[in-house]
């Protein structure tokens, strides 16, 4: 039988056994006054298993609705390789993905962090959730092998009574792309050795002890610094999985903008290919639809469908922008 890793890796459905390592326990379910709580509003979505996995494309989908822009994980693998073949992965090119979709990001430096390195990676995690930016993070998991990680997740959260190193107490958020809830850990039980024998004994995933991988989402390419912010809602966590030949659908979305001045006139302009979203110059530039409107309140929803197999970025400017 061939090595399991993260290139052959189609997941088994999770049963309760596995769920149940991430209840939160009933200690830990009040906050004390002094403790922080950072949860970003991001819903968790459902990745495909096809070609290696769709872990990665998957995480970028859920952060980029953040911040208007909804990618199908085809489009998304596609910006690397158009005939599905290559995976994305962190460390490697999800930053050539994210520059595509006009999207600013940071990576943990692990080529000059200290090892072990998961303490110094969890702080900077949290410093990052801090910002409001989500993170992806890079996991072993139980019967892999891959030397790196196998799995790639989207943290969203974290609870401690601090925002910027470990704490063995603190708690950590994320969307792992196939809970239709986030799940939460306690740090002290994240991190472990290829081997997982230690806290991978009782948990299926586990962040590397030694050499961490991760990117934080900051924001958006926008020159022109009058862009406001905007986040596409979905009605269903997932997409038709058209590697398994399932038929594309019409995705019902909500665009939701926020920082409007009330009286002010806007335009929320829509772009159906990731190389035509500009970062300056909006009413010039090749958008695929605009809806002007009339601030009422400080924030707007407008409604927007959306093919599952295509994608759409959404930026929102004053009025001749």
């Amino acid at each position: 039988m061939p090595q399991m890793n993260r290139r052959n890796f189609v997941r088994a459905a999770a049963g309760s056994a596995i769920l149940s390592q991430f209840a939160i326990p009933n200690a830990l379910q009040a906050a004390t006054p002094t403790a922080i709580t950072v949860r970003l509003p991001i819903p968790p979505r459902l990745q495909w298993d096809e070609l290696d996995g769709y872990c990665g494309e998957c995480s970028i989908q859920q952060a980029a609705l953040g911040y208007g822009t909804y990618v199908s994980q085809y489009i998304c693998r596609g910006i690397i390789n158009i005939n599905q073949k290559s995976q994305l992965l962190v460390g490697v090119n999800d930053q050539t993905v994210l520059t595509a979709l006009k999207l600013t990001s940071l990576a943990w430096d692990y080529n000059k962090a200290r090892k072990p390195q998961f303490q110094s990676h969890f702080g900077w995690l949290k410093q990052q959730l801090n910002l409001k930016r989500p993170v992806l993070i890079t996991t072993y998991v139980q019967g892999l092998s891959d030397t790196d990680y196998d799995h790639i997740m989207l943290a969203t959260g974290f609870t401690s009574t601090d925002a910027t190193t470990y704490r063995p107490t603190d708690q950590l958020y994320f969307n792992d792309n196939y809970s239709l809830t986030p799940l939460v850990r306690t740090a002290s039980t994240l991190s472990d050795t290829r081997r997982m024998r230690g806290n991978g004994a009782t948990n299926e995933y586990c962040i590397p002890t030694n050499v961490c991988y991760g990117t934080a989402i900051t924001g958006i390419f926008d020159d022109s610094k009058l862009a406001l912010p905007v986040q596409v809602l979905l009605t269903t966590p997932s997409e038709p999985n058209v590697i398994a030949r399932a038929a594309p659908a019409l995705l019902n979305a909500t665009v939701s903008i926020s920082g409007l001045t009330v009286g002010k006139s806007y335009s929320l302009f829509r772009y159906n290919d990731y190389r035509t979203v500009p970062t300056m110059n909006y009413t010039a530039s090749k958008y695929s639809a605009v809806v002007n409107f009339v601030a009422t309140k400080t924030t707007a929803t407008i409604p927007a469908t959306i093919m599952s197999n295509t994608m759409a970025t959404f930026r929102c400017l004053p009025l001749g922008k």
